[in-house]
């Protein structure tokens, strides 16, 4: 996989790291003076100190290296950081490398960061040493014994010691060109089961990490035990080596607490960051740790790791897909048109009663345009976790993700009243779906106030109102905030009359679907009454102000039904 003649390049402080070598030419018709003092670039001695790197590399005629530096979004960073030590490619040099020059400005970057070294060291400080570690995190070995002498297999030229007033240049005949990811890889002896898995591997594989620009999460040998490779397919190798490749250039810079990651094997992990470090927790909820970060090589960033990211099993597809595969294609532009159609695919484990495209056909017009209320509607057909028809049957009831609760009569074979079809049991990777031969279709609000219970007070208020008020908590779509029977403490509903009863309860009506989720701290809420009330938030707990200041507290949220949302609240709000 990697030339021969790339000398080992990095030695991590961490596990052991990448080794480097040359990719230029180490023929020079020029000797060098080692003994020479710093190199006359042409500049007037007038007193004046040396310059920043970019002047210092302007006034030498750089032009190539530092176009380059423009292009890859380092020029700011030579001018103004440091101290550095730059060994700077001539014009020349660049020209002989011609169309291998990265023309991605994030890999550019990675090849110009592996000329750079912190610190000024002079010629004799490098040929003095043997290695150096670069910006790009990565390894440049000194070879003093050559002539002329080289630095990550690159000449060293005549000019040298070129001071700056942030660092030290020196100009070399060629390009030092950092290995690809495959190439540090089998250089790397830290990575070596890495290799072996590589090697195992498809070519389309093979050819995914030699191509960019892209990321590895790269595992170190001791993040394998206990995985025994020979027992892998190559399907298995390749699913398992591609699950920790993403597919563009991710520097620890960009990664970011609760960020989900696609890989080039499709799946996600997802990155967790705390103060202690990063970690990964794949989709088998794995959690391995980042030990190094940004080794920058030609094609690419490796990001080392302690442990190896497993993808899901090979299974049935998610929600969406079995669904796509069982021809419930009304459900599923429902799904769409509601917003639902990526919590199905992503989210879970669900349980989905699933009407068939018969079922909405014979609902009509009953099946709610508005994308909020189809929402509703959708939702109370999903249950949390995963249920099987067993589970189904042996069970009273069932809490829906609407907050709504649909009562199962296994004598019958219903749920919600609408008959279990002979399809059950379809496993999706993320839940189970059960077909349904009818839409579950939750109540109106009026209806769901009549049937609970702890609603009965209001429920007699709204008897008491006009039928414009009960057509208005009809109609939709509508928010209520619902005062439970507790709240009506005090007041006695014979001594009010009609108007002021309407009054009061479309002082209790939004007109327009508001989930706790639209709910923020200081917000005005005009009613249907025509009055306002102020929402207050702290942490968990959620109030309302009302035109009278009476401050109430909201004890439940989002029950969600066929014409709006409910919420409880322990009081009456008072226009």
């Amino acid at each position: 996989m990697m030339n021969k003649h790339f000398a080992p390049l990095l030695a991590l402080a961490l596990p052991t790291a990448f080794v480097v070598a040359a990719c230029g030419d180490d023929d020079t018709d020029t000797p060098m003076d080692m003994g020479q003092g710093p190199a006359d670039m042409g500049m007037s001695d007038m007193g004046q100190g040396p310059v920043d790197i970019v002047a210092t590399a302007q006034a030498a005629g750089l032009d190539s290296l530092l176009t380059a530096a423009t292009t890859a979004g380092l020029a700011d960073t030579l001018a103004t950081g440091g101290p550095f030590t730059v060994f700077a490619p001539t014009d020349a040099a660049f020209t002989d490398l011609g169309s291998a020059v990265p023309t991605d400005p994030g890999l550019l970057a990675n090849v110009l960061l592996h000329h750079v070294v912190s610190g000024t060291n002079d010629s004799a400080a490098v040929t003095g040493a043997t290695s150096f570690t670069t910006l790009a995190n990565t390894s440049i070995a000194v070879d003093a014994a050559a002539t002329p002498p080289t630095i990550g297999g690159a000449a060293l030229s005549a000019t040298l010691d070129v001071a700056a007033s942030n660092g030290i240049v020196h100009v070399l005949d060629a390009v030092m060109v950092p290995p690809t990811i495959p190439e540090a890889v089998v250089a790397t002896e830290d990575l070596s089961t890495l290799e072996t898995a590589v090697g195992a591997s498809s070519q389309t594989t093979q050819d995914a990490l030699a191509g960019g620009p892209i990321t590895v999460f790269a595992p170190v040998n001791s993040a394998f035990a206990g995985i025994d490779l020979n027992s892998l397919s190559q399907e298995d190798v390749d699913r398992i080596l591609t699950y920790h490749v993403v597919p563009s250039q991710v520097l620890s810079t960009e990664l970011m607490d609760g960020q989900m990651v696609t890989t080039a094997q499709g799946q996600t992990f997802t990155v967790n960051v705390t103060g202690s470090g990063v970690t990964l927790t794949d989709a088998m909820n794995n959690v391995v740790n980042v030990v190094t970060t940004d080794i920058r090589l030609l094609n690419g960033t490796v990001h080392l790791i302690d442990g190896v990211l497993m993808p899901a099993a090979d299974g049935p597809g998610n929600i969406v897909e079995t669904a796509q595969t069982a021809g419930l294609s009304t459900l599923l532009s429902a799904a769409t048109t509601a917003g639902l159609a990526d919590t199905l695919a992503t989210g879970g484990p669900f349980t989905v009663f699933a009407p068939t495209d018969t079922a909405f056909t014979n609902l009509g017009a009953a099946v709610p345009s508005d994308a909020g209320l189809l929402a509703n509607v959708l939702l109370h057909h999903v249950v949390s976790g995963i249920n099987d028809s067993t589970a189904v049957t042996g069970a009273m009831s069932f809490t829906t993700l609407a907050n709504t609760t649909i009562p199962v009569d296994a004598m019958a074979g219903t749920i919600g009243g609408a008959a279990l079809s002979m399809t059950l049991d379809v496993m999706a990777s993320n839940g189970i779906v059960h077909v349904l031969d009818a839409v579950m279709v939750p109540p109106t609000i009026p209806q769901a106030v009549a049937a609970t219970d702890d609603l009965s007070t209001l429920e007699i208020a709204v008897g008491a109102s006009s039928a414009s008020t009960q057509n208005a908590l009809a109609g939709g779509p509508i928010t209520v905030f619902a005062p439970v029977n507790s709240a009506f403490a005090g007041i006695d509903l014979n001594m009010l009359t009609q108007a002021q009863v309407d009054s009061i309860l479309t002082y209790h009506v939004v007109p327009s679907q508001v989930l706790s989720t639209d709910l923020t701290d200081g917000q005005v809420v005009t009613t249907a009454q025509g009055g306002t009330f102020t929402v207050n938030i702290a942490g968990n707990a959620v109030t309302l102000t009302d035109a009278m200041n009476n401050v109430i507290n909201v004890t439940a949220t989002d029950i969600r039904l066929l014409n709006g949302t409910v919420h409880l609240i322990d009081g009456v709000l008072m226009p």
